[in-house]
């Protein structure tokens, strides 16, 4: 059975078994065809020329999300991000930073981008080896509050840098590449003793890189275009690419000790940039312990605390506030504590049982530091309230989640079937300055002071398995899965503020997300299916999710029965409301090798009904219709997406030449028009005493199939030469899921289509290790 070991350890996550098939080692990739569910693994990404975006990308029913002023990576499991909803990790442990980017433009949009705001993790793939990636089903602590799947991003480690039998180890990459793509380095040294009963061993790695989005699209054209195309004398480009040019450096170390039965790992991670208005800075420490001296006792300990903070830099401007003149600073401090221990045990001659039972803890905080004696201080000279702006900017709230979890795990020889189980008890807190309004039915108690919400709820993740044939063992899942909100959901405050009231607007009553998915497939893996030495895997699943309680966010209207609302009037809420949402889809995966040549292909396609929350939209400007920092990303898939990547391997495997076509089908925005009718007038008054504005969508143009070409070269042994080609044709396309395809300005008219991806462009990298 495959075994996730509740989030301790890099390899845990997502442990497979010791596999040997006709006496050859699987790689991850491959092992992931031998076990029942929707799981991937990608391998190398450090030594990849391809962008971690992209490498997510090619794995079905996962994505990511955008964001060029974000910095981080942001995953997308079928077609739902953010904390919660995907449980993204970093060895094992939930990243929880949230990013907010300042804004491109002047006083009520002046035509160009808003700032947004996005969860991501912050981390360089330079230091990364691999991603797992599990949709629909969970297991340990990675169960606990994620709501349609998880994805663990593993760091390099001392035996990755220690070749087999040596004390010392290095390595080294550096990459560069056109149309502002580059250079991107790393270096990392280590050392190894082995000892007769263990090891110990210490490792460092330091890693950068350069990024711009001042490059060129397809068709040799710049991507920095006037947002009003029909007026010639327009200097006002959407987005500034020296804000959006970022340096990150990162830093990594970690302690290895291992010594008969007892194992442990003590690592540091540092990640600095300065990106879109603010410096980033981010510290992460961990401890990871493990005790297996039988199969009664395998007990995993882990302790981790992320420290994040954003310093906004002098003349930041968000939500039209000047945040940089206030000193403003936000920070997220998250800890936690995780607890198991596995029996694995024999029922029967043909009957295994692996138990894993744990307990979990997550405190995750966020809070903010701001000079509002600068509070009016903005250049231009606009004096908006900042009422809006003090609860709707980095929201301060604390989440503590406990959960109590259970994995069962039954093995026979003709069938598989796993049950885990967990409960989870979490609360929300904060201490609320201001009262909710009066006309504001969501709110209950509608006083300031301390506020805490608690939330209970039990979840269980099962899948059947039959071992029919290696070419053919289909497989049913079942999970129930429960998201509670975050705190950037519960505690924002949209109110349009243009009084002298504190008022602070909420919905107190706003429930959990809850999903339950439904999962039929098979797999298949053999090896000699056409030739002696070659490996075919194949995996295909159906997916159903029905999500009740789907968390989206809407202008609430303050209107009467003797005409519309009064403009600049307390009259917009923008609060976030429950729903229903159907996700439903087919994933499949294809991997054939045979030595000299190999292909891989990935497919999916994915219905969508939801409602789409109108911060998505990201518009611009301080006015009470556009009061929602891009709270909330786009997430919607593709409809249709694919990945095929054929290569050939020559001259005794030393030289590899390769292709890759990557196919996006119907994809969609958030739709401007929609956001505010008839330029910029309300709806019409009925007899109730609040109406909703709802979002639509807009399909965006069809794109077209993109071609990258890539080869590598291993003059002598460790010494590797990659080459490649990206968007070989040099074709203009888009990139589904930016963010700055849902832009518009403060009267609701999209801006130009200014969110290309880049053109042609050419890589080179050389990797080494000694």
């Amino acid at each position: 059975m495959l075994h996730r070991g509740g989030g301790l350890t890099n390899t845990e996550i997502l442990e497979f078994d010791s596999l040997e098939i006709s006496g050859s080692q699987l790689s991850n990739e491959e092992k992931v065809f031998t076990h029942a569910g929707a799981v991937s693994s990608r391998e190398g990404i450090n030594n990849s020329t391809q962008s971690l975006d992209d490498i997510i990308r090619e794995t079905p029913g996962a994505y990511t999300q955008v964001d060029p002023s974000q910095g981080g990576v942001s995953v997308n499991i079928r077609g739902m991000t953010g904390l919660g909803r995907v449980n993204t990790m970093i060895d094992g442990v939930p990243q929880t930073f949230f990013g907010t980017s300042e804004e491109q433009g002047r006083y009520h949009g002046g035509g160009r981008v808003s700032g947004t705001s996005a969860f991501g993790a912050m981390v360089d793939q330079n230091l990364l080896v691999g991603v797992d990636i599990e949709r629909g089903t969970f297991s340990g602590a990675n169960g606990g509050n994620a709501l349609m799947g998880s994805a663990n991003l593993r760091t390099i480690g001392v035996k990755d840098i220690v070749s087999k039998n040596n004390i010392f180890g290095v390595m080294a990459k550096y990459s560069y590449g056109t149309n502002s793509l580059g250079p991107s380095y790393m270096g990392a040294v280590a050392g190894k003793y082995d000892f007769d009963l263990g090891y110990v061993g210490l490792m460092y790695a330091y890693s950068g890189r350069k990024l711009s989005q001042g490059y060129k699209i397809g068709e040799d054209e710049t991507t920095i275009v006037p947002p009003d195309p029909n007026d010639p004398n327009s200097s006002i480009y959407a987005f500034n690419p020296q804000s959006l040019t970022q340096k990150p450096v990162n830093q990594l170390a970690k302690l290895e000790l291992a010594y008969k039965t007892h194992s442990s790992t003590l690592q540091y991670r540092r990640y600095d940039n300065n990106l879109a208005g603010r410096k980033l800075i981010g510290n992460n420490y961990q401890i990871n312990y493990r005790y297996n001296p039988n199969d009664i006792l395998d007990i995993n300990l882990a302790l981790a605390r992320n420290e994040a903070s954003q310093h906004y830099n002098e003349n930041v401007k968000i939500m039209s506030t000047p945040v940089g003149n206030m000193k403003g600073i936000t920070y997220n401090t998250a800890t936690m504590f995780n607890l198991s221990n596995t029996i694995t045990s024999n029922l029967s001659q043909n009957l295994d049982l692996r138990s894993t039972f744990g307990v979990n803890f997550m405190s995750n905080s966020y809070s903010k530091s701001l000079d509002w004696d600068q509070s009016y201080s903005s250049n231009d000279g606009s004096t908006d309230m900042p009422g809006y702006f003090q609860y709707g900017f980095a929201p301060d709230g604390k989440q503590n989640i406990k959960t109590l979890y259970l994995d069962n795990a039954f093995s026979s020889n003709f069938w598989d079937f796993s049950l885990n189980l967990n409960y989870v008890f979490a609360e929300l807190s904060t201490i609320r300055q201001g009262v909710c309004q009066d006309f504001n039915a969501y709110c209950s108690p509608k006083e300031a002071g301390a506020f805490k919400k608690n939330f209970n709820n039990f979840n269980i993740s099962s899948m059947l398995a039959a071992k029919i044939h290696t070419l053919f063992t289909p497989f049913v899942s079942y999970s129930r899965t429960y998201r509670i909100p975050n705190v950037q959901e519960m505690f924002f405050s949209g109110t349009f503020n243009t009084s002298s009231d504190n008022f602070q607007d909420l919905n107190t009553g706003l429930r959990p997300e809850l999903a339950n998915t439904y999962q039929i497939g098979f797999n298949s893996f053999t090896q000699g299916l056409l030739y002696e030495d070659d490996s075919f895997g194949f995996k295909a699943v159906y997916y159903y999710s029905h999500i009740k309680d789907y968390i989206y966010n809407q202008n609430v209207i303050n209107s009467d029965n003797f005409g519309p609302p009064n403009y600049g009037e307390n009259d917009f809420l923008l609060l976030p409301l429950n729903t229903k949402a159907i996700f439903s889809g087919i994933e499949a995966e294809l991997r054939y090798d045979m030595g000299f040549f190999y292909t891989k292909l990935t497919y999916t396609h994915q219905n969508t009904d939801r409602q789409v929350s109108q911060s998505e939209a990201n518009a611009n400007g301080s006015q009470a219709s556009h009061i929602n920092l891009a709270q909330s990303q786009f997430s919607e898939l593709p409809e249709d997406y694919a990945v095929l990547d054929l290569g050939t391997r020559l001259f005794n495997q030393k030289f590899i030449l390769g292709s890759r076509a990557t196919y996006t089908g119907k994809m969609k925005r958030i739709d401007p028009s929609a956001f505010m009718p008839d330029n910029n007038t309300r709806p019409p008054a009925n007899t109730g005493w609040q109406e909703l504005w709802a979002m639509g969508t807009q399909d965006l143009p069809s794109q077209p199939i993109i071609l990258d070409l890539y080869a590598s070269f291993e003059p002598f042994r460790n010494f590797i030469i990659k080459g490649e080609i990206q968007n070989l044709l040099d074709e203009k396309y888009i990139d589904a899921l930016n963010s700055y395809n849902q832009t518009m300005n403060s009267t609701a008219d999209p801006l130009a289509m200014n969110n290309y991806a880049r053109g042609r462009t050419y890589v080179m990298s050389f990797s080494y290790k000694y």
